[in-house]
């Protein structure tokens, strides 16, 4: 998430700028490869190039590719690269053995949407979305290759991809995707279809838009430091929540997205938007305040992550209490508590314990067991998919 939040910062620079750039995006993949689809990266004009598509293998070729398509001045173009082996077009020699199709799309052009504009969009307003890119087609590329369509959670559209028959087969197939993100079912987050109607056809990549996870920090001492320092440097939206005035916060904790003053933790949750990829981690040090916010946030939202710092035996003690008046109604909740914080790692220092806790959210919000890869039996981005076929292959 940090890769793709620099890369809409750096996009805004160059739209406000009105700079010609071009965004590379890996479309389509068969057999092994580095990245998935959705992997981005930006090209200037002068050759400088931000965001990564592979290992390194493919980023000169894009580059130049990407040059040249700004001086053809045609709005996009379809890259297709074979990492195997024994490649001798390019002579990458990754050892992944597959094949990565790269997506060139030229911006600004009149008429055209930009796709690290709409994602911009999503992503601030904090809403869940599917964006839908055409990747291949028979039709006219000038006219169709590259066109989107974003459908965002309030069922709202926008985009250029033209109506028709198509368009709507699009959207469906977006809404569908939608769901299952929403019910949290969408594991892979990207898929390749193929559109048929009459003599056009049609391949697209449906994206899902997630969303950073928004990590709320209780607390203001020093073990707050490393907390905040690297949430953000994953991408993650950190919200700082002491007792201290909200300046005050900030001047303490710069890298903090917002600092925000709390006196009564049982008005939290009007204060505080929660959602399913929001994580809290419950660090004040005064035994009182952190059992009236594990209260709240236990029972007044459905935050999937509740991270409580120090020993067990004083999350026990704490959920004692709240047996003696919440009842049956806790066992059902106490699930989502994670005390002691964090993965066992061997911590010790404060540095040690951010990186527990942190690594341990990322876990449990991506449904992972945080055991080591090599004891993954199945691929670690699910099963690999076929090499593309061509769009001229009935189905």
């Amino acid at each position: 998430m940090r890769e793709l939040r620099d890369l809409l910062e750096e996009a805004e620079r160059l739209t406000a700028g009105k700079t010609p750039h071009v965004i590379a995006t890996v479309v389509r993949i068969g057999g092994s490869t580095y990245r998935r689809p959705g992997a981005r990266m930006i090209v200037e004009a002068d050759g400088t190039n931000r965001g990564t598509i592979s290992g390194g293998c493919l980023e000169g070729e894009v580059t130049r590719q990407a040059l040249q398509l700004l001086a053809d001045q045609v709005p996009a173009r379809l890259l297709p690269f074979d990492l195997a082996d024994d490649d001798l077009i390019y002579g990458f020699g990754t050892g992944c053995d597959g094949v990565a199709h790269v997506l060139l799309e030229r911006v600004p052009v009149p008429g055209r949407c930009n796709p690290l504009a709409l994602l911009s969009q999503c992503l601030k307003r904090r809403r869940q979305a599917v964006l839908a890119t055409v990747i291949e087609t028979t039709e006219d590329p000038s006219d169709w290759l590259g066109r989107h369509l974003l459908l965002r959670e309030d069922g709202q559209t926008e985009g250029d991809l033209p109506e028709g028959v198509v368009a709507s087969k699009i959207q469906e197939a977006a809404r569908q995707m939608l769901e299952r993100l929403r019910a949290g079912r969408e594991e892979r987050g990207w898929t390749v279809q193929r559109y048929t109607e009459g003599a056009t056809q049609m391949e697209v990549l449906l994206e899902a838009v997630q969303l950073p996870v928004r990590l709320l920090v209780f607390g203001e001492g020093h073990d707050v430091f490393p907390v905040v320092r690297f949430a953000r440097g994953l991408g993650w939206e950190v919200e700082v929540i002491g007792r201290r005035p909200p300046a005050e916060l900030a001047q303490r904790f710069p890298e903090a997205d917002v600092c925000r003053f709390l006196m009564h933790p049982e008005q939290l949750t009007q204060h505080v938007a929660i959602d399913r990829r929001t994580a809290a981690l419950v660090m004040n040090h005064t035994y009182l305040r952190d059992r009236q916010i594990l209260e709240t946030l236990l029972f007044e939202s459905a935050i999937p992550y509740i991270g409580m710092l120090g020993p067990r035996e004083r999350t026990e003690r704490m959920l004692n209490e709240l047996t003696r008046t919440r009842g049956e109604r806790l066992e059902a909740e106490r699930h989502r508590i994670y005390g002691p914080v964090g993965l066992d790692i061997g911590t010790e220092t404060a540095e040690e314990i951010a990186l527990a806790a942190l690594a341990e959210i990322q876990a449990v919000l991506h449904g992972r067991s945080a055991r080591p890869l090599r004891e993954r039996k199945t691929p670690i981005h699910g099963e690999r998919p076929p090499l593309p076929r061509p769009l001229n292959v009935s189905s």
